[in-house]
């Protein structure tokens, strides 16, 4: 760790990763995995059974999250859970409704959450580390299908004025609309995921404003696209400056990401010297090669090859083999490249059996149950008078965390 602690601005990007990338650096793949593991919390803790009335929430305290999820709970400290909404139809895997009549939400979902480095964690990452987190969805890979691949103007990320139409930055409808969108009805979306995620970097940033900080964004799937784009929002809009004007680095580490924006959102991109964006991508996980046509891609790209793990079934039929977080994590622990006489070798040794916590992909010989991260009987408790309710969310007032 304490490497790691004294490389950290290179392994955030600073010098966009050059030589640590092939081979990838082994250090590098530990802070990826880091990194991938916060963002895999969000996925922990989302309520995902609609038979829940708090379906679309989440299941564990801010102060309780990084235990309950496994994790290391001394470096980081939840300061916020954020939520989103939509104003326009989406597939049912980007908000999810619960069935019941007391329904926590109809219109909102936890989305994630923001955490900085404590005291403690602040010695052995090297630095403050403010991470923004964003949700994926874990639902069936045809919302890739369902979606419209739309390209509009994002004015609240890069303002209305200043370009002809010819040089402004488009962005995917979808994904804008989940990040931008606020809802009358919904107490948690009064201000958008966007203002929300805005308002509490930018007053970390002053909190810690005379020390050395760092911006870490990271999702997977949907939520590496909506990290992709807060990315780019922090350092356009210079959320990471202080009041008096020192600028901080932003990095964001992606897993599994759609595509979004056009060649004039690369161009932006291109410019903003303080971002750092690095795309983790399974080869043969179609998501990332959506939207197919008129979209670009931005920052640094880790291609692995999954297929070439001994420890995973092939499944070639099932696109969740590809595609799923932890199977990510698995291939950047192993990879060594991707070329034809390319092996495989874990090199930070990662717990096998977390490759079968969400789907059921490592081989059955490892003796570890597919997809064994799930409530104790489901959430069903069973009460004083023998009968038994679904309780399925730690008793944390949501209300007062969305205040």
């Amino acid at each position: 760790m304490g490497s790691m602690a004294e490389k950290w601005e290179e392994l955030s990007g600073k010098n966009n990763w050059d030589g640590l990338l092939d081979p990838l650096d082994v250090d590098l793949r530990r802070y990826i995995i880091q990194y991938g593991e916060l963002a895999h919390v969000t996925y922990d803790t989302f309520i995902d059974d609609k038979a829940s009335k708090y379906a679309g929430a989440s299941r564990y305290s801010m102060e309780n999250l990084f235990a309950r999820a496994g994790l290391d709970s001394s470096k980081y400290k939840v300061t916020k859970y954020f939520y989103a909404t939509s104003s326009m139809p989406l597939p049912a895997a980007f908000i999810l409704k619960s069935a019941s009549r007391e329904a926590w939400s109809k219109e909102s979902n936890f989305m994630g959450y923001i955490a900085v480095a404590t005291d403690e964690g602040k010695v052995s990452l090297g630095r403050r580390d403010i991470v923004v987190a964003w949700r994926g969805t874990i639902q069936t890979l045809e919302w890739v299908n369902d979606l419209e691949f739309l390209l509009i103007p994002g004015p609240k990320v890069f303002g209305n004025g200043g370009l002809i139409p010819l040089f402004q930055p488009l962005v995917h409808h979808g994904f804008y609309n989940v990040y931008t969108s606020e809802s009358s009805r919904s107490k948690f979306n009064q201000t958008s995921a966007r203002d929300q995620v805005l308002a509490e970097v930018k007053r970390l940033v002053e909190e810690y404003k005379d020390e050395e900080v760092s911006i870490t964004v990271a999702g997977h799937s949907l939520g590496a696209s909506l990290a992709t784009l807060n990315a780019v929002d922090i350092a356009f809009n210079g959320i990471n400056k202080t009041s008096e004007g020192k600028e901080f680095p932003v990095s964001a580490f992606v897993f599994a990401s759609p595509k979004v924006g056009d060649l004039n959102f690369q161009k932006a991109f291109s410019k903003l010297k303080h971002l750092h964006i690095l795309r983790i991508h399974n080869l043969l996980d179609i998501v990332p090669k959506y939207p197919p046509i008129g979209y670009f891609d931005v920052g640094q790209e880790i291609v692995i090859d999954t297929t070439k793990s001994p420890y995973l079934k092939l499944n070639p039929g099932d696109p969740h083999t590809r595609h799923n977080l932890e199977g990510y994590l698995h291939g950047i622990d192993g990879t060594q490249g991707i070329g034809v006489l390319a092996g495989f070798k874990l090199e930070v040794n990662r717990d096998l059996a977390l490759v079968n916590r969400i789907w059921d992909i490592l081989k059955d010989e490892y003796l570890v149950p597919g997809a064994w991260w799930v409530e104790k009987n489901k959430g069903m408790v069973q009460q004083q008078d023998g009968k038994w309710l679904l309780m399925d969310r730690e008793d944390y007032d949501i209300i007062m965390t969305e205040l």
